[in-house]
């Protein structure tokens, strides 16, 4: 049988406050570059 999940902690303080502040910050042409990767490799193509 699964163990059941522990409560996710509350996230707060300075680096709460840095996170957020990071994920405001308009993408970078790396960060957009990296994404598409990903998205890329996560496509199946199935054929008939």
């Amino acid at each position: 049988m699964a163990k059941p999940i522990a409560k996710t902690p509350v996230f707060e303080g300075e680096d709460a406050v840095s996170v957020l502040k990071e994920m405001q910050e308009t993408p970078t042409q790396e960060d957009k570059e990296f994404a598409k990767e990903i998205r890329n490799q996560r496509t199946v193509l199935f054929s008939r």
